[in-house]
């Protein structure tokens, strides 16, 4: 918790009652409302490509912008890390975690619906991260593990199955879906590998990604996004750029510091739960019995992977 902060009365009791310190509820609070952020990803991608006139460089730009200018001095910070994790690593970290994996999973949302969005892309990723760390890292995951991430790839088949009959062409969505998760977490891997802290090299990452969005935008988007409603734009630029792009990074950050990485991760369930919510009530996407099924057998196989579950090297 940071020198000089104070709980209000309420949720002192509240630390009482749970039998939780103040810097484990503040760690908790940070962290679920970066995963509430990234849970909200999709909704307002899906909406903005679908029914509000934007196109895939309108959201690229709105995400790196204001991000890159917001996330600048974290860099500037770190920039001895950097130095010496050196451009060649930088630029492979690029290639799976900046703009191409955002133009996948936004990309996506023309195809598939936002409950898709919010579950296969995060789902994917720690699936494909344990079997890439298990090659490179040596980390071999324990049967318990092992279980549990293989009923999460059931679970995201299920979800993939429930869009077939529901939402013919969403296959092509959760295809760049799947892209994107298994992209992000060759991403997460090498900073492990690497041993590179993450929030810096994702904020390297986007002021990297920035040179390379701004010239196709200002030629082919710029006049078509500037004629967009202004409060629309505001609010992308907002949402994309300010939001996702840098504040839930830092939220995160702050709660792995207070938390621990093990407890922060268990927040990132609020990410399908979130996006769920949000699909269901602002874009009135239908969660039938199946889809579901398939995003409770994710989001329970997440947290035993987590909470009970360990890997053994080697």
């Amino acid at each position: 918790m940071t020198r000089g902060f104070r709980l209000p009365s309420l949720a002192r009791d509240a630390c009482h009652v749970l039998n939780l310190s103040p810097r484990l509820l503040f760690g908790l609070l940070l962290g679920s409302l970066a995963s509430v952020i990234w849970g909200g990803h999709a909704v307002v991608a899906r909406l903005a490509l679908v029914g509000q006139g934007f196109h895939v460089l309108d959201i690229l730009f709105c995400r790196y912008v204001p991000a890159s200018l917001l996330l600048l001095p974290l860099v500037w910070r770190h920039r001895e890390e950097m130095r010496r994790l050196g451009w060649r690593r930088i630029f492979v970290l690029f290639l799976f975690a900046g703009c191409g994996n955002l133009i996948l999973f936004v990309s996506a949302l023309k195809f598939a619906p936002a409950t898709h969005g919010s579950t296969i892309a995060p789902m994917i990723s720690p699936v494909f991260g344990a079997l890439l760390a298990w090659w490179l890292l040596a980390e071999r995951p324990t049967r318990g593990r092992a279980i549990a991430l293989a009923v999460m790839l059931a679970g995201v088949l299920v979800i993939g199955w429930d869009g077939l009959g529901q939402h013919p062409g969403a296959w092509r969505g959760d295809l760049l879906l799947a892209g994107a998760g298994v992209t992000w977490s060759v991403f997460t891997v090498l900073l492990r590998r690497w041993q590179v802290s993450a929030i810096p090299a994702a904020a390297a990452v986007t002021l990297v990604s920035l040179p390379l969005i701004l010239p196709p935008f200002l030629a082919f988007r710029a006049e078509a996004f500037f004629a967009l409603p202004p409060g629309l734009v505001v609010w992308m630029l907002v949402a994309q750029g300010v939001l996702l792009g840098a504040i839930s990074m830092l939220l995160f950050a702050r709660s792995v510091e207070t938390l621990g990485a093990t407890r922060a991760s268990t927040l990132s369930v609020l990410v399908p739960v979130t996006g769920l919510i949000l699909s269901a009530v602002v874009l009135g996407e239908e969660i039938g019995p199946v889809k579901a099924l398939g995003a409770t057998l994710c989001m329970g196989a997440m947290l035993v992977a987590v909470l009970f579950t360990g890997r053994r090297v080697g």
